[in-house]
């Protein structure tokens, strides 16, 4: 259905298309891509708890042996939350001659990264009066509304915002329209740009809104640069991001994602074969062949998470020693690796 109401132009009564629909019809996708869909698999699971040097070392141990059986010579890429890549990238630099950043590429997880910086926009939202306006136009009931600033679904909080950037950018345009149509005749409109600073100069409300539109939109742009596969827009979008974690104090992020990001733009020397597959997109993770689709590497762990983890009110693997001891020695095998 969106297809078709994509295909009209302009858009007829009430017709309506997703921000993913719209972006998907923009993206161009070969008819023969040089990947299909991905592969994912677990390897053999450990009760023990990630968060220690040992277990982070033992489990980068792992992976090096799993990655020279299926590819020889290749260099590792690991994915973790922020907790672990601290922890990770602190091994690294103690151990530079067996797990330095010549035997490891270690990546921030870019599920994390967005919904941190969800929560950095609610920092600044909090107590604005947005939440309020969102129940009022019904986008969402009170409660609902209140768990956006805090990020608690990722998806939601996503929509919610889309919904306010769009808000404001109409507002934006209509407002400068009535200051065009104002002018005298023959006088020429101020570029809107230049209008803009000049109004962030004259009214505290519109600075704080117009701060609150361009931060929305660098976070929409790093999402759209997951989905899209492309590289160079999500190194972009990341140094676009990192100065607000900065001003909002979110100290880890703001300690830890400019470490990242030097990782990324410094790969097209100290690794070039994994750049080249970065930019060909495989820093992402694709479970179709749909446009507009990838995921980020750490929402595919958390996905192949949901697996082996119990559902409602029964007790996780990773909650019952024996429970997994028996998925180990008696559950699916395919896709593992055994060591």
């Amino acid at each position: 259905m969106e297809k078709m109401v994509i295909s009209d132009t302009p858009l007829q009564g009430d017709e309506m298309v997703s921000w993913a629909a719209y972006h998907a019809s923009k993206q161009s996708i070969p008819e023969e891509p040089e990947c299909g869909v991905a592969l994912t698999s677990l390897l053999p699971l450990f009760y023990d708890q990630a968060k220690s040097v040992a277990m982070i070392r033992h489990s980068m141990d792992v992976v090096k042996r799993a990655v020279d059986i299926l590819n020889p010579g290749q260099i590792p890429v690991i994915t973790l939350d922020q907790p672990l890549y601290t922890l990770a990238k602190q091994i690294q630099w103690r151990w530079p001659e067996t797990h330095g950043e010549d035997h490891f590429v270690i990546v921030f997880g870019g599920l994390h990264i967005e919904m941190a910086a969800w929560k950095t926009l609610g920092n600044l939202l909090d107590s604005s009066g947005w939440t309020g306006v969102l129940v009022l136009a019904g986008v969402a009931s009170t409660g609902t509304a209140d768990s956006f600033l805090k990020a608690a679904h990722v998806t939601c909080t996503r929509r919610a915002h889309q919904v306010t950037a769009s808000s404001l950018y109409l507002l934006l345009k209509e407002a400068y329209s009535q200051y065009t149509s104002g002018l005298d005749e023959g006088q020429d409109p101020m570029p809107l740009d230049d209008w803009c600073a000049e109004r962030v100069d004259a009214s505290p409300q519109f600075q704080f809104w117009f701060i609150i539109l361009q931060l929305e939109l660098a976070v929409l742009i790093y999402v759209r640069s997951v989905r899209e596969e492309n590289f160079l827009l999500y190194t972009d979008a990341l140094s676009k991001l990192v100065p607000w974690f900065f001003a909002l104090g979110h100290t880890n992020y703001a300690r830890w994602i400019p470490v990242h990001l030097r990782d990324m733009v410094t790969l097209v020397t100290k690794h070039p074969s994994v750049y080249a597959q970065f930019l060909a997109g495989n820093f992402t993770v694709k479970k179709t062949t749909h446009a507009f689709s990838a995921i980020a590497l750490d929402q595919a762990h958390e996905q192949n998470n949901a697996l082996v983890k119990g559902d409602g009110g029964a007790v996780g693997l990773t909650e019952n020693p024996a429970a997994l001891r028996r998925w180990m020695v008696s559950g699916s095998r395919d896709g593992q690796i055994d060591f």
